[in-house]
Parts: C-alpha cells; structure tokens; sequence
C-alpha cells in the first residue's frame, strides 16, 4: 500500500485481493479482431459483442487462443463470454411481437440505432453474411431476426445450444439488455432466463 498524499488528492492505494491480480475482460466487435490476439497474449478474457452475427465469433475464439498459444498457454473455452440479445416470454407469439415484431419493440428501436451507427461509422461489416453485401439487405427485420434471440423458455435455450453447436465451447452466455417499454415483460424476460440458464 502506498502512502495517501493529500496535496495531489491521492488517496490511499490498496493491493487487489485477487492473485495476481482481478480478472480483466475486454469487448470483441470486429470480424477476426487482432485485438483479442493481445488480450490471449495478456491473460485478458474475451466477451465478444451482442451486436456481431454469429458466423464472426468464431474468428474471435481463433485468435484469442493463438494469442495464448504466443504465450506458452492453452486457452480455456470457460474464459470466453459470448453476449447476445435475449428476450423470454411465456408464449412465441408474445416473444417474437415484443421481440422482434412490434413497431414499438425496445429491440427494434435498438437495433434499428445500432444499425445506423454502424453505417455512420462505416462499421457495418459486424451485420454483413459477406463483404460484397449490400447494405440496403441491412433494414430493420434483417437485424431483429439474426440477432435477437426470443421466444419460450426451451426455445430460446435450443436457440443457444444451436449457437454453441455453430461457433464451439463458450464459457458464458451475457444477456444484453434493452429499455423496458412493458416492465412486467422485461422483468419476466430476466427471470425465466435467469432461472433456466443456472
């Protein structure tokens, strides 16, 4: 522990209780990202982006253990998380109108911002199924149906298991959350999936 000097409003500097040190986790977005390279390099653990379809994440995985191979270690698929955009209900119906349907569905207003961010920034590879796509296919129903997850308890889990059968092992699956137009839907949401993945 360092001293607390008062002048430069340090306080004081305490040791992290973790050995050596507490976990650092970093975001992975690109397509074959060279950063998670570093961060199997460094020990970092991936969490590869909610906003990416699912045919990249692989890269992410690739990269991250030849990161660690460059390290003289072996990666472990239990330190990589995967976020994706989850939504549970009790019935399909409900699940796919609040999900991905409704003008006025939390996740299509999400993805219909994220969709032109990414175009602003000329980063909307991370929704393209190939380079030479055309970014007009990228509307609004093309974004919700790849990338939201809805739907019962037990489809919304096959739909993971089809994940981890498409991309490999994963640690952990991060449930991304959206605004809460209908609270009782959302908390609903959080609860079932909540429930069933422990």
């Amino acid at each position: 522990m360092r001293r607390r000097i008062a002048e430069i409003n340090r306080g004081e500097l305490y040791k992290p209780y973790q050995r050596p040190r507490p976990e650092i986790v970093g975001t992975v977005v690109a397509p074959g990202s060279r950063g998670v390279i570093a961060m199997g390099e460094r020990d970092f653990h991936p969490l590869s982006a909610n906003f990416l379809l699912s045919q990249w994440l692989p890269s992410h995985w690739q990269n991250y253990a030849a990161g660690k191979r460059n390290a003289g270690k072996i990666a472990d698929p239990a330190d990589w998380r995967v976020a994706r955009t989850l939504f549970v209900a009790d019935d399909d119906k409900m699940a796919l109108r609040y999900g991905r349907q409704d003008a006025n569905s939390p996740y299509r207003y999400y993805w219909r911002m994220m969709g032109k961010k990414m175009r602003f920034s000329n980063r909307q590879i991370v929704f393209n199924t190939h380079p030479e796509q055309d970014d007009a296919e990228l509307i609004d129903d093309y974004l919700v149906d790849r990338l939201v997850l809805c739907g019962t308890v037990n489809h919304v889990v096959d739909q993971i298991l089809a994940l981890r059968e498409e991309i490999g092992e994963f640690g952990e699956i991060v449930y991304a959350g959206m605004d809460w137009v209908d609270p009782a839907l959302a908390r609903r949401s959080h609860c079932c999936a909540l429930w069933r993945m422990e």
